[in-house]
């Protein structure tokens, strides 16, 4: 099988979950629907995966590692941050359906403790909260965290209709 084809298959294979996990989730998508979702046969869905979970390690690392590159690319800049976070969303399909309800645990755990790492140390540079102890420091980056993730699901349930800058410009307000 030539590379093209291969990429071609696996993009097939990415667009059949995006599509699945709108209608079903994560758990109960089968490797099955899966394949027919994608038009490909069963066996050429196991040529390139051994099952669902391995579509979206796959997914995953590639994304992780981009994550991890924003994150450091624009180290204590939080509005840089948002916005790269914002944009890789936007372009994104899969990321954006394995955010949802019905999308991977993993993965929503993954955005969630990245953004709580960076909040963390966003606070220990922040001057008005410098009067909260540590387990109050600890509790907000939970708290802003958790409502970070929340704010992305309502963003991509209503369809992403506020560009990634007007996001980034509300969750700057957000934030102390």
């Amino acid at each position: 099988m030539t590379d093209r084809r291969r990429e071609e298959t696996k993009k097939s294979i990415f667009q059949a979950m995006i599509l699945c996990l709108q209608h079903q989730s994560f758990n109960d998508i089968t490797t099955t629907h899966l394949a027919q979702t994608a038009g490909i046969s069963r066996s050429s869905f196991y040529t390139h995966y051994r099952d669902k979970y391995q579509v979206i390690e796959d997914y995953q690392e590639a994304l992780f590692v981009e994550i991890e590159e924003i994150m450091t690319q624009y180290d204590r800049d939080r509005k840089e941050v948002f916005l790269e976070i914002f944009v890789l969303l936007s372009r994104e399909q899969l990321l954006s359906a394995l955010l949802t309800h019905n999308g991977s645990q993993e993965i929503q755990s993954f955005l969630i403790n990245k953004v709580r790492l960076f909040i963390n140390n966003d606070v220990a540079d922040n001057n008005r909260l410098e009067l909260l102890s540590e387990v109050e420091k600890d509790y907000h980056s939970i708290y802003f965290a958790h409502a970070f993730f929340g704010i992305v699901q309502a963003w991509i349930n209503k369809g992403k209709l506020e560009s990634p800058t007007e996001m980034t410009a509300l969750i700057m307000k957000l934030l102390p």
